[in-house]
């Protein structure tokens, strides 16, 4: 192999992977390379250059497993209708055999083939039909599936509940609305981490994170209805130590909140933050840790404010170490689930009816 070819065999191999890795864990396969070869006038055979190309994509995919083929063979608009159809089934099938031929793990191929009606540039110039005499060959790989089975059910009585569910990755996002009992089904590409969020008019958000193994993932997701007084915590906040600032990676839960705030526009939420300070009375605490307290919860306040949701519908409370949920915590989780934010229902704007005295 020359330097020149290395070279190029280097690019096939790094533009391969970044398809590879920015293609989507919910598709079932994934392009990973997608080269054009170019034919000589009335011609099927394999040019030079074009062996060249089709050896590079081979190389680069020796390693990989399961790969499958599609050939889009098209022709310029010399030659009538027919005998194009014919031309480029045959620079379809030429590319076909050469492939076959390599000692690459090949499962499948697929064709088009497209004759003259698909052009790429003007075919009134040398350069253009040249241009017009193609085909496209695109590299693909099946990936393996897990299946995330699951059902949305009301935490109160059990009963599944229609929700819409939102899939997400660092770089990719799906959704679907479950079945009327709750149900729901996605395939996710197997070993992925997929977050998990699920909303429902009339009920508290809630998002879960989950690893779609080998065997089929089970999920059950209660959803806690929304009455006064009810409450839960912001899942995934995290702020700097002893600060009222949010750390990046706890940026994606604010949308999550406002957007609970959108699909419910009646209600009205007390934002209440606690702070972890087990075996000391609140009389105890120094005048920073009493004020952390009001500040983080002031946080997400000021955010929904930022973000169109009326100041009528919010309240902001600190409640320092008054309800810590673990009073003696002696380990990280318990320090952890002490140190929250919640969201409590104030008013949920429904409208009750009197009628006759009633």
């Amino acid at each position: 192999m020359t330097i020149q070819n290395f070279f190029i065999s280097l690019i096939f191999i790094f533009f391969g992977k970044i398809a590879n890795a920015q293609s989507s864990p919910f598709d079932s396969v994934n392009l990973l390379l997608q080269k054009q070869v170019y034919f000589d006038f009335g011609k099927h055979d394999i040019t030079v250059e074009s062996e060249k190309v089709l050896l590079l994509m081979v190389d680069s995919c020796e390693n990989q497993a399961n790969i499958f083929v599609h050939i889009e063979a098209h022709t310029d608009h010399v030659g009538t209708d027919e005998n194009n159809l014919a031309l480029s089934q045959r620079r379809s099938n030429a590319i076909q055999e050469f492939l076959f031929q390599q000692p690459f793990s090949l499962k499948k191929i697929s064709t088009s083939v497209f004759g003259e009606a698909k052009p790429i540039a003007e075919n009134t110039s040398n350069d253009g039909r040249q241009q017009n005499r193609r085909a496209v060959i695109s590299f693909y790989k099946k990936n393996k599936m897990s299946i995330i089975k699951g059902k949305v059910v009301d935490k109160k009585t059990g009963e599944g509940i229609q929700a819409k569910v939102i899939f997400h990755t660092k770089n990719h996002k799906d959704s679907l609305d479950t079945k009327v009992d709750g149900s729901f089904e996605k395939s996710v590409v197997e070993n992925t981490v997929v977050g998990v969020d699920i909303y429902k008019k009339d009920y508290f958000f809630d998002t879960q994170m989950v690893k779609a193994r080998k065997n089929t993932v089970i999920m059950s997701i209660p959803l806690l209805p929304v009455e006064v007084g009810e409450k839960v915590s912001i899942k995934n906040l995290y702020y700097v130590g002893n600060k009222a600032i949010l750390l990046p990676r706890s940026k994606p839960e604010l949308p999550k909140v406002l957007k609970f705030m959108e699909l419910n526009p009646f209600i009205k939420i007390e934002i209440a933050g606690h702070i972890n300070a087990p075996f000391r009375t609140e009389a105890q605490l120094e005048k920073w840790e009493k004020d952390l307290s009001c500040n983080r919860a002031k946080a997400i306040y000021d955010f929904l404010l930022k973000n169109n949701i009326d100041e009528e519908r919010l309240a902001y409370k600190g409640y320092n170490n008054s309800q810590m949920v673990f009073p003696e915590a002696r380990n990280f989780k318990d320090q952890a689930l002490n140190r929250r934010v919640e969201i409590r229902i104030l008013d949920t704007g429904e409208v009750i009816s009197v009628k006759d005295g009633n």
